[in-house]
This record gives structure tokens, C-alpha cells and sequence, in this order.
């Protein structure tokens, strides 16, 4: 067993064990979306699009997955490579493009689904609702704050 780091606080153990569970649950989330052609970033990339109104532009997505608008770039030219993806430069500015799910990006969505809300219903069971609410509770906040500490300038995004 690791010994605990000297002088380790009670918030930076906290800090790591998130850090972990993020990834543990990201390699979860790959691993299910896989089985049916897809990474957890395209997945979510998906999911992202289906939950915006049209006309869908990278930045929109960016801010609601909260990665870099260059980050959904390189992710959309690889699904687009994939063809999972369309960009569609029919926007007012021609130098906008849309991203639009195709039938083999729906396809696949829909088939990782029920495989991606088992894993979810899975990893979760151990915790009472009370326990989500307060999960989500404290997420969120840990989120608003991380966003105030990159952009101090603006107030609470969501």
C-alpha cells in the first residue's frame, strides 16, 4: 500500500482520488462506446450535437463539453474522416461550418447507448439518490470554481 505523501493535504488527496476516478471513468466510458464504434469523445461529441439546436458550430459544442474549441476541431476532422461526422458550410459567415451527425454516427450512438447508460447505472449503484444529489452537488461547485480560477473575469457559466 502507498505510503501517504508528506504533508499532503486533506484537499489535495481529494484533488488526486477525482483525478483518478476521472480517468478510470473515462477508460469505463471508452470501453463501452467502443463496442459499437465509437470513443467516449466521439460519443460525447454526439450526445453534445443531439442536445444542441441547429445550426451546431464547434464552439457550441466546446462549451458544452467544455473542451477547447480546437480540441472539437481535431476530434470532428477525425469523425468526419470516420464518417461520423458532416462539416457544412452553409452559415451566413462561409467561414462558420455546422457539424451534422450522419446515419452511421446516429447508428452508432444508438447502438452504444443502452451500452453506455448500463455502465452508468453500474458505476453508480453503490451510492443512494441522496448521495447522487449530493455528488452532483458538490461536482457542480467544484466545476464553477475551476471555471472562475481559468476565467476570473466571467461569473458562473451554467
Amino acid at each position: 500500500m502507498a505510503r501517504k505523501p508528506k504533508g499532503e493535504t486533506l484537499s489535495f488527496r481529494a484533488f488526486v482520488l477525482l483525478q483518478r476516478t476521472r480517468d478510470l471513468l473515462f477508460r469505463c466510458h471508452d470501453q463501452a462506446a467502443g463496442k459499437h464504434g465509437l470513443t467516449a469523445e466521439q460519443y460525447s461529441i454526439i450526445a453534445a450535437i443531439k442536445q444542441l439546436d441547429d445550426p451546431v458550430r464547434p464552439t457550441d459544442v466546446g462549451r458544452l463539453v467544455d473542451h477547447k474549441v480546437n480540441t472539437v476541431s481535431m476530434i470532428a476532422d477525425r469523425m468526419v474522416q470516420a464518417g461520423l461526422l458532416d462539416r457544412i458550410r452553409d452559415l451566413p459567415d462561409r467561414r462558420a461550418v455546422r457539424l451534422v451527425v450522419t446515419g452511421k454516427g446516429d447508428r452508432a450512438y444508438q447502438l452504444a447507448t443502452p451500452e453506455v447508460m448500463k455502465l452508468v447505472d453500474r458505476l453508480f449503484s453503490p451510492l443512494a439518490e441522496e448521495d447522487r444529489r449530493t455528488l452532483i452537488r458538490i461536482l457542480e461547485d467544484l466545476r464553477d470554481t475551476a471555471h472562475k480560477t481559468l476565467n476570473p473575469q466571467t461569473t458562473k457559466r451554467r
